[in-house]
């Protein structure tokens, strides 16, 4: 292996020129992913959500020159199809496209307490009518969302020099001025789940649970049967992180369940985003970054 390659990580691990696309935009890890890589270089970041005021201030702390807010409801075709064209108004192509909005749904978060079989079937049966919702934004929009900025996503390797269409080589003819033959980014589309996919313990809520393991099929999925195009597909799976999900609970934990002893913090989201959205994650296709301070390794899991 030839070692004189770049290992500076401001090299490796940056956003520079970027342009990324991000549900869910307003809070939580996706107001973390915004302030990362704007930080580092990112020249757009549009943010996507329902709630266009706070949209509007996450723009106005970070750099409203670089911040775009969009209101959108990803569980919408329409509205998500009308945010894409807003976009493509202002922009020919992305490089980037973050899946992270997300809901909670039903809570189903003292099954391991119940005491008899009536208390647990009161529980599943609870709150059956967010079940649809949970579904329609946890999982079902992983798709619509991704399938409705497949041609700006496509433009953005058109952009690097990648060919166009269906190939069975993954090569450039030639290299763009003002790009580093060593920068062998393609689009990518970077879903977020959670470590409920996998963990048996539930946590959150059975539907959280199940939509969130749908989530992560449907970017494995997109790994494979994007290859062809050149576009990537991974997965980040936050564990504990603040967030108005997590809002008004525990922070501090035991080893038996978080071994790290806390809940995540920005720096730790902000190190994952960077190492995917970089030079140096031009690699990473179909891969699941669980970053969750090893909650999984001491709960019953799949992963």
């Amino acid at each position: 292996m030839d070692v004189s390659g770049i290992t500076d990580p401001t090299g490796l691990f940056n956003a520079n020129g970027l342009v990324v696309v991000i549900t869910g935009g307003g809070s939580g890890l996706g107001h973390a992913f915004a302030a990362t890589l704007v930080r580092n270089g990112a020249a757009k970041v549009f943010l996507l959500g329902r709630r266009l005021q706070v949209l509007e201030q996450v723009a106005k702390d970070l750099n409203a020159k670089v911040v775009i807010p969009i209101q959108c409801d990803v569980a919408d075709a329409s509205s998500v199809s009308a945010a894409v064209k807003t976009i493509s108004s202002q922009t020919k192509y992305i490089d980037v496209l973050v899946n992270n909005a997300g809901v909670n749904g039903p809570k189903h978060t003292k099954l391991q307490q119940a005491e008899t079989v009536e208390e647990i079937a009161q529980m599943m049966l609870s709150e059956q009518d967010l079940w649809p919702q949970t579904y329609a934004i946890n999982t079902t929009a992983v798709v619509t969302v991704a399938a409705s900025f497949l041609p700006l996503l496509n433009e953005g390797n058109l952009r690097r020099g990648w060919p166009d269409g269906k190939r069975t080589q993954q090569k450039r003819e030639k290299v763009p001025e003002g790009f580093d033959e060593n920068d062998e980014r393609t689009s990518q589309i970077i879903t977020v789940a959670s470590i409920s996919g996998f963990n048996r313990e539930v946590t959150a809520g059975l539907a959280y649970t199940a939509s969130k393991a749908g989530a992560v099929l449907l970017a494995k999925s997109m790994a494979n049967f994007l290859a062809p195009f050149g576009i990537r597909s991974n997965v980040i799976a936050p564990g504990r992180f603040p967030s108005e999900m997590t809002a008004g609970g525990e922070t501090i934990f035991p080893i038996n369940k978080i071994p790290h002893g806390t809940q995540g913090r920005f720096e730790n989201m902000a190190a994952c985003i960077l190492s995917l959205v970089g030079k140096g994650g031009s690699y990473y296709n179909g891969d699941i970054r669980v970053i969750d301070g090893g909650r999984l390794s001491v709960m019953p899991a799949t992963y």
